[in-house]
């Protein structure tokens, strides 16, 4: 039975208030003319943190089936960490899921394993639904350490208390590798597949193979309408999280369909 899908847009630092709102106008009239989201498929925006207000009261004005996400979260729920946002403010401002890992955070910020690791299981704890990115750089993938990399950053959140992937309903990766980001270049269909089925073994090794079924591994990396179809049609593939390309409505309400 085909898993759920889950196509998220990481909007970075882009968009401010009214071209978010401009951006949500246009696509509830897309999918007011075409199809409705099915319940199967997730639909998120990580917009930048202060976007997030007006967009969720906007969503619950038009009715539209979009989940919001926040883009970066401290592990820490209050605190002197100037510039940094607290789990329960994001949920209060009607954030659903949380970035954590993303290659950006990683590497520009220089955010290391146990950062990372401290971000999810706060999010665990603290109610938001996290999505973890990982991948390697171009470098790795040269020196052929794409698993080894991949292994690393999924064990760092997990194999040190195993029981808490047990307790959830389902756990959400993406696999996007370094050097595929907003670079143009993209891994192919079937390496992305292979990458994805190697973080499924994972998962199944640390958490069991029933959680390993039930969690979603989207790709991302210079995913656009073009290609999106190709991704999702890899078996082991459940969705795509989608950088420039989610920033364009119809772009982006394209790449959505290829998903029903």
């Amino acid at each position: 039975m085909r898993r759920e899908r889950f196509i998220a847009g990481n909007w970075k630092m882009n968009k401010g208030v009214s071209e978010s709102l401009e951006f949500l106008d246009k696509f509830s009239v897309l999918l007011e003319q075409g199809e409705d989201i099915p319940d199967a498929v997730s639909v998120a925006i990580f917009p930048q943190a202060v976007n997030i207000v007006p967009m969720a009261d906007h969503i619950r004005s038009r009715g539209v089936n979009i989940l919001l996400g926040i883009q970066n979260v401290h592990w820490k729920p209050s605190g002197a960490f100037t510039g940094e946002n607290s789990i329960p403010c994001a949920i209060e401002a009607g954030a659903k899921l949380a970035l954590v890992g993303h290659s950006e955070r990683r590497h520009i910020f220089r955010e290391d394993d146990l950062w990372v690791s401290s971000k999810y299981l706060a999010c665990l704890e603290q109610g938001v639904e996290p999505l973890l990115c990982v991948g390697e750089t171009e470098e790795e993938r040269n020196r052929g350490l794409t698993e080894d990399v991949i292994e690393r950053q999924v064990s760092a959140v997990f194999s040190h208390d195993p029981g808490i992937m047990a307790e959830q309903e389902r756990i959400l990766i993406a696999y996007e590798p370094v050097w595929a980001i907003g670079t143009g270049l993209n891994a192919t269909p079937r390496d992305a597949g292979e990458c994805c089925a190697f973080i499924r073994e994972l998962l199944s090794g640390l958490g069991g193979p029933s959680l390993a079924d039930r969690s979603l591994i989207s790709y991302g990396g210079s995913v656009k309408s073009s290609n999106s179809e190709d991704y999702l049609e890899q078996e082991e593939i459940d969705g795509l999280l989608i950088g420039g390309a989610s920033l364009d409505p119809d772009e982006f309400y394209r790449i959505v369909c290829d998903a029903f």
